[in-house]
């Protein structure tokens, strides 16, 4: 992960963790976090072309999980920005709080990613929503998980599969502005 995306991360993780906990007064918990990511980048993703994050995900039970961040939550030190704390469960599970631990630097983002970050928090840090129910929409709203999903659980999704239909075989001219910038930013088409 190249440096400048891995600050974005960095601070897009602060981001939820810190906004999260002043709306909630709660500390934001790994499945909450992981809808955040995959709700920023696959909504963005549908109107404007580009995950912001460029995160892998992967299609797991309970919706989409950003390897990057799953992989590396035990890592201590591994992230500067927030603190993944491990919290027993009684039933011998590990529930990870997720922390902040920094100074958000907006200059990240452009002002369409800061304003779809802010509508998330404002639709999800509700004390009535729970991880249960971010779990649910996500398994609505993101149709690439879905299909994934029903094809082979835990298989690593595609984006393209978040498009209402098969941009590869509609001609350049009838695609939508983010439908032709995904697959010129991804190589999917000669230019």
């Amino acid at each position: 992960m190249q440096v400048y995306q891995r600050e974005r991360l960095e601070n897009a993780l602060l981001f939820f963790a810190q906004n999260h906990y002043k709306k909630t007064k709660r500390y934001l918990s790994q499945p909450f976090l992981y809808k955040y990511l995959a709700f920023f980048e696959f909504r963005y993703l549908k109107t404007v072309g580009d995950m912001p994050l460029e995160l892998t995900y992967k299609a797991m039970q309970r919706g989409p999980v950003p390897m990057e961040v799953y992989g590396n939550r035990d890592k201590p030190g591994y992230f500067s920005k927030v603190i993944f704390e491990p919290i027993p469960m009684k039933d011998g599970g590990i529930v990870y709080l997720v922390k902040p631990n920094g100074k958000f630097e907006p200059d990240y983002f452009a002002e369409a990613e800061l304003e779809e970050m802010n509508n998330l928090i404002e639709m999800f840090a509700q004390g009535w929503v729970n991880a249960n129910d971010m779990s649910e929409m996500s398994h609505q709203d993101i149709k690439a998980w879905k299909k994934t999903y029903s094809r082979s659980p835990n298989a690593e999704i595609d984006p393209i599969e978040e498009f209402d239909r098969d941009i590869m075989t509609v001609p350049e001219e009838e695609l939508t502005t983010a439908e032709g910038r995904f697959l010129y930013r991804n190589c999917l088409r000669a230019v």
